[in-house]
């Protein structure tokens, strides 16, 4: 008599794949496995395993069309106790990709049900050399700002860096001929996907969204405000600009002439309120070139009230990084907050003071730029 061992036959989701692949396979409740009984050929077993991975497979890959559109975004694992930290997956501005999200909430209501409470996306900046091995964007720092203030924090990666990945499609044009315009719009797509998509959650208000961005992600937050979309209440920049150490040098940039025409054309379509932050020690975009910006965006129309800070660090370009900045430009930036709030049309959602004691302005130095009334 011939005995044969039992084989198990287990399919595990590709760790590497995207994770709609992952979701779509745990949510089937497919069992990858195969049992060979006795008396059947190891042969059998062999091809039938096969062909149940194919046809599984194939199922994963390939969804219905009724089903792919519900479980291509969203969520993706469980929450984080780090300010209930949690994976999400975004639409892009390419219908065709995805992007890598991170996703920051405050504590859950004591009642059991979570407000809806205001939307803050945080853009993050861009290092050619790096930007495909960059973690995902966190800006710890700047998103418990946020979140202790009451808001919904989310962080998307967009398309060309990290975890995203494909070509940089948000950089046109080379640093001796760029077009600084064209690239703040196609990141602008990105961010304008985001904010859609989650001021469409349940646990989100669809209105009052904060729109800030960090040296290219400000630049690209800036070229979405000319957009004045409907769900977007203020803009805050950190260093904006593009095309800074032009050729690895600091304090030198591609295209400073493009750079301001952009600006211009941004500004001579935006309504919403900007506050922008630069300091003095930025060896991307300096004191004299964030004045420059600000002037051009406001002979051309747009709206914005501009601190140029004292030197921070090696670096002031990293003013955003770390919790010390909260005392350089938390105060102007919670004044800021606190008069858009005060503009927000009724039945808005309106994320809360925490009970906190900033420090002194006084270290503050404000240009002569103010917000401009619409």
């Amino acid at each position: 008599m011939v005995l044969y061992r039992l084989q198990v036959y287990r399919l595990t989701p590709w760790p590497l794949r995207a994770p709609m692949l992952q979701r779509n396979a745990r949510d089937t409740g497919i069992a990858y496995s195969m049992n060979c009984v006795r008396g059947c050929s190891p042969a059998w077993a062999t091809g039938f395993a096969l062909l149940l991975t194919a046809l599984t497979l194939a199922f994963v890959i390939f969804p219905g069309p009724s089903h792919a559109g519900e479980q291509k975004f969203g969520a993706f694992g469980p929450e984080g106790v780090r300010m209930r930290e949690q994976l999400w997956i975004l639409p892009s501005g390419d219908p065709k990709v995805e992007m890598r999200a991170t996703v920051f909430r405050p504590e859950p209501d004591p009642s059991g049900v979570d407000p809806k409470r205001p939307l803050v996306v945080i853009n993050h900046g861009t290092d050619e050399a790096t930007r495909l091995s960059v973690s995902m964007p966190v800006y710890y720092w700047m998103s418990r700002w946020f979140v202790d203030r009451g808001y919904v924090v989310v962080l998307p990666q967009r398309r060309g860096h990290g975890a995203t990945g494909g070509p940089l499609v948000e950089s046109i044009g080379t640093c001796a001929h760029p077009d600084h315009y064209a690239s703040g719009n196609i990141a602008a797509d990105d961010i304008a996907s985001a904010v859609t998509y989650m001021t469409k959650q349940p646990f989100v208000e669809p209105h009052g969204a904060i729109v800030v961005g960090v040296s290219t992600g400000g630049w690209a937050s800036l070229a979405l405000s000319a957009r004045n979309l409907p769900q977007v209440q203020a803009i805050v920049n950190f260093s904006g600009g593009r095309g800074g150490h032009a050729y690895g040098q600091p304090n030198a940039v591609c295209g400073t002439k493009e750079l301001l025409s952009a600006a211009r054309k941004y500004a001579s379509q935006e309504h919403e309120p900007t506050i922008w932050f630069y300091s003095k020690n930025d060896s991307y975009f300096g004191p004299q070139l964030a004045e420059s910006l600000a002037q051009v965006w406001s002979a051309a129309g747009g709206s914005v009230e501009e601190h140029i800070l004292p030197p921070y660090g090696t670096d002031g370009h990293t003013i955003a990084d770390d919790q010390q900045g909260w005392n350089i430009w938390g105060p102007s930036l919670q004044s800021f907050l606190k008069r858009v709030r005060e503009q927000a049309p009724k039945g808005v959602e309106i994320a809360a003071d925490p009970d906190s004691h900033p420090a002194s302005t006084s270290a503050i130095e404000t240009s002569a730029i103010e917000r401009v009334a619409k």
